[in-house]
C-alpha cells in the first residue's frame, strides 16, 4: 500500500502564501507537484501522482482515478470565512528565540519588547580572596525603559579609557538633509557613511577618532540621523573650517543630489581642553536617542545587531585627563570593566556560565553603581569555646606542674641515677 505523498514545501505556509507561491509562475509552474486524491467513507484516501505526457494522464498501479479537479486551487481552497494568516510578517517573528527562552514565572511588567526579559541574567566574578562582583546584563536597547540609563553608563565606561588619551578634544556633528533620510534607513548605509567619514578624518591627519550615530533629535520623533564624532583636534581658522566642511560634504553627499534638492550637510565643529566639557560631550554622544519603539518599529527591527559606536586610529598613549567632581562615580565601573575589583584592587576571574539574577540576590550584595554589585568573601565559622570542666588540679609535688625545660632535666637526672645503680 502506498503512503500519502508529501505536499510541496510551501504547503505548510499560510493558505494565501502557499497558493501565491505555487501559482506564481502560472498553472504549470510545478506540474509534477499537483496531487489527486479522493476520500470515501469506506476507505482511507489515497493519492496518485499525475504523469502527463502529450495529453495522456497515467496513474500508479492500484490507485483509482480521482474525481477532484486537477488544479492547485481545489487542493488549497478553504471554506469561506476561514481565518487567514497575514502575509506581511511583523518584527516580532524575528525574535521568537527570545520568547522561547524567556522564563515564564516572572511578572509581566518585566517582559520587554520582543519578549526579552532585561536584567534577568548576570555574570559573577571573584578575586583570589573570595570577594566578588555581580554584574547584571542589560538588553542595551535604546528604547528599553529599564536599562536605558544603565546601558548609557556602560557605554561611557567603555569609551572613557580611550578618550582619556585625547588632550585637545574636538566634537564634530554632521546632520543630513530631510530629503535623503529615507535612503539612510538601511543599517548598511549608516555603516558605509560612518566608515567613509572615519577614513576621511584619518587622511586629514587625525590619530584618534570615535563616531556614533544618533537616530532622533530632541524636538521631534521623526527619523533624523546625524553622525557624532569625538576626535583629537584643535582650533581652526575660518578658511580651514570651510575647506574642511566642503571636503566632508563632497565625501558623504554626492554633489548631484545636493544640487537637485538645493540643500547640503550641516556640520558643527568645536574643541576644548577642559575635562568637564570633554565629559559632557562623552555623555551626550553616548546617550540614547531612540527612546520609544513606537516612533519607528520597522527601523527598530532593522537595527537589530547593528554595531553603533566605532573607533579608528591609534590608542596607545597614556591618559591626558581625569574625572572630576560627580563624574568620579564612574571610577568603580571603569575598574570593573578592566577586570579589577574596585575595593581590593585584585584581578577578577569571571565565571563563564551566566547566573540568574534571582539566585544572585541571595548573596549579601552592596551596590557600587546601578546594576553592579559587590559582596565580601564568606568568613570561616568561629571556633567553639573551650570546655574546661574536665580539668583536674595537680598536687604541688607533681613534677608535671614544672615547665618543659625542668621536666626534661628531671628525666635526664633520673636516667643518670638509674645507670649508676645498674
Amino acid at each position: 500500500m502506498l503512503c500519502l505523498p508529501v505536499l510541496p514545501f510551501t504547503a505548510n505556509l499560510a493558505i494565501g502564501d502557499a497558493f501565491h507561491k505555487l501559482t506564481q509562475g502560472g498553472p504549470f509552474l510545478y506540474p509534477h507537484l499537483l496531487n489527486r486524491a479522493e476520500r470515501t467513507p469506506e476507505a482511507v484516501a489515497v493519492s496518485g501522482v499525475n504523469r502527463e505526457n502529450q495529453g495522456e494522464v497515467k496513474n500508479l498501479p492500484g490507485i483509482p482515478e480521482t474525481n477532484l479537479p486537477r488544479t492547485a486551487v481545489a487542493v488549497l481552497d478553504r471554506p469561506t470565512g476561514t481565518p487567514q494568516k497575514p502575509t506581511e510578517k511583523t518584527s516580532v517573528e524575528y525574535y521568537l528565540e527570545y520568547i522561547a527562552t524567556s522564563p515564564s514565572t516572572l511578572s509581566l511588567p518585566a517582559l520587554q519588547n520582543y519578549g526579552t526579559i532585561c536584567g534577568s541574567q548576570c555574570i559573577v566574578g571573584e578575586e583570589k580572596e573570595g570577594n566578588g562582583i555581580v554584574f547584571r546584563i542589560p538588553c542595551r536597547r535604546e528604547w528599553c525603559p529599564r536599562c536605558r540609563e544603565v546601558a548609557h553608563n556602560h557605554r561611557i565606561s567603555k569609551v572613557l579609557p580611550r578618550l582619556f588619551q585625547i588632550d585637545s578634544m574636538a566634537y564634530e556633528v554632521t546632520t543630513f538633509p530631510l530629503e535623503v533620510r529615507s535612503m539612510m534607513r538601511d543599517p548598511r548605509v549608516l555603516t558605509f557613511l560612518a566608515k567613509r567619514y572615519r577614513k576621511l578624518l584619518r587622511k586629514l591627519g587625525h590619530r584618534k577618532i570615535y563616531t556614533r550615530w544618533h537616530y532622533f533629535g530632541d524636538k521631534s520623533h521623526r527619523f533624523n540621523p546625524h553622525l557624532n564624532a569625538l576626535l583629537d583636534g584643535g582650533h581652526l581658522s575660518p578658511e580651514q573650517l570651510e575647506a574642511r566642511k566642503d571636503l566632508i560634504r563632497r565625501k558623504l553627499l554626492p554633489r548631484s543630489i545636493a544640487k537637485s534638492i538645493g540643500k547640503d550637510l550641516v556640520i558643527h565643529y568645536d574643541w576644548t581642553r577642559e575635562a568637564k566639557r570633554k565629559m559632557s560631550w562623552v555623555k551626550y554622544v553616548t546617550r540614547a536617542t531612540f527612546k520609544d519603539i513606537d516612533w519607528d518599529e520597522e527601523l527598530a527591527s532593522r537595527l537589530y545587531g547593528f554595531h553603533n559606536g566605532c573607533f579608528a586610529g591609534f590608542w596607545n598613549d597614556p591618559p591626558k585627563w581625569r574625572l572630576t567632581g560627580t563624574d568620579k562615580k564612574f571610577n568603580a565601573l571603569l575598574k570593573v570593566k578592566e577586570g579589577i575589583h574596585p575595593v581590593s584592587g585584585m584581578p577578577i576571574v569571571w565565571s563563564k556560565p551566566l547566573v540568574p539574577w534571582v539566585l544572585a540576590q541571595t548573596l549579601n550584595l552592596t551596590e557600587l553603581v546601578p546594576w553592579c554589585y559587590s559582596y565580601a568573601a564568606p568568613r570561616a565559622p568561629p571556633l567553639p569555646p573551650l570546655d574546661l570542666s574536665n580539668l583536674i588540679e595537680l598536687p604541688d609535688g607533681d613534677y608535671r606542674k614544672h615547665s618543659n625545660v625542668i621536666r626534661r632535666e628531671i628525666d635526664r637526672h633520673r636516667e643518670l641515677i638509674s645507670r649508676l645503680h645498674d
